[in-house]
């Protein structure tokens, strides 16, 4: 089995890597796992693959926006891809050409390079809570499910909407195999070149366990939805690897989120790190960040629990498990 994973060198691609690594296998067009012969992790950014792969791993630095280098991927017969690579909301709204040649011409082009090859490729697709959305915080439930009406606010969001439906239309003609997770505010990220909400998140947890204070936008009772890493990488394999009969008409599930505020997120700093990690987080609101984050849902659930899809336990082994990682 040949598997593809683009954005590798990104804080899910990384992960999605290792865990596939550990695991050696997955789940094939007949349902049976089948062993991964080769790797191919591509990404625009240089980046060092990992050691000690029990199959052939393969480096692109490349991007794929460019007509040579997504030929050469498509002359690869890939079995399986997941689809991570994206430009981020702040800067897909600040570079709108950018934005959609990423976030929406690539994901098309992928899928038309699927559809030539003929190997109906499995196609698992990295997509966002940012679907969502309203001029209002009130337009949205407290609880989003999978089948909630979409009206994107960024072009991020409505690229990833479009590309949902993409997905849909070429499973349905048989030209791949495609699932979508939507994934709420994935933590905890290193820091970033360029700002993002959901590095604004990270950094309350990221920047007093390491010793470094930081400014919340957020108020201590504004709830948002996030997953770690490493339950996002895990539920995309989950996703991967399920029957096609575990979907309905749309292929595209919700990761259900824990949902916490900055209350919780102080709370739990101070049980794992102590209370001066806590009193290292200070308030400054920021209405255009906070107006973002109204707009997100509340509590992001999902109804397709055949797919065994599973939130975090809680915030405490989120933190505990991103100290035990050496990170920071």
């Amino acid at each position: 089995m040949r598997v593809a994973i683009t954005g590798a060198s990104g804080l899910i691609g990384r992960r999605l890597t290792n865990e596939i690594i550990k695991r050696a296998a997955l789940v094939g067009a007949s349902g049976e796992a089948r062993a991964v012969e080769e790797l191919i992790l591509i990404d625009r950014h240089p980046f060092e693959p990992p050691a000690g792969a029990p199959f052939t791993v393969t480096r692109m630095v490349a991007d794929l926006c460019d007509d040579e280098t997504l030929a050469d991927l498509g002359r690869r017969a890939i079995d399986s891809l997941f689809h991570l690579a994206a430009t981020l909301t702040i800067e897909a709204e600040r570079d709108f050409d950018r934005g959609w040649a990423v976030n929406l011409h690539l994901p098309f082009r992928l899928l038309e390079m699927c559809r030539a090859s003929g190997r109906r490729t499995r196609f698992v697709y990295a997509s966002s809570i940012a679907v969502f959305g309203g001029s209002l915080p009130n337009q949205l439930p407290e609880q989003v499910g999978d089948a909630h009406v979409q009206r994107p606010q960024t072009s991020y969001g409505t690229a990833k909407a479009v590309t949902e439906l993409l997905l849909n239309d070429y499973t349905r003609h048989g030209y791949v195999d495609a699932r979508a997770l939507r994934l709420p505010i994935v933590v905890i990220r290193p820091r970033a070149a360029t700002a993002t909400v959901s590095d604004v998140i990270s950094s309350l947890m990221r920047e007093p366990l390491a010793g470094r204070n930081v400014v919340s936008p957020l108020g201590l009772a504004a709830s948002f939805p996030i997953v770690s890493v490493k339950r996002a990488a895990e539920n995309l394999l989950r996703l991967h690897d399920a029957p096609e009969s575990s979907f309905g008409d749309s292929r595209a599930v919700n990761q259900p989120g824990l949902t916490v505020n900055l209350g919780d997120i102080l709370s739990s700093l101070a049980r794992i790190a102590g209370v001066a990690a806590a009193d290292r987080v200070s308030i400054t609101p920021d209405h255009a960040v906070a107006r973002v984050v109204q707009g997100w849902p509340e509590r992001f659930v999902t109804e397709a629990h055949a797919l065994g899809l599973e939130p975090d336990a809680g915030l405490d082994e989120i933190l505990r498990a991103y100290l035990a990682s050496g990170a920071g």
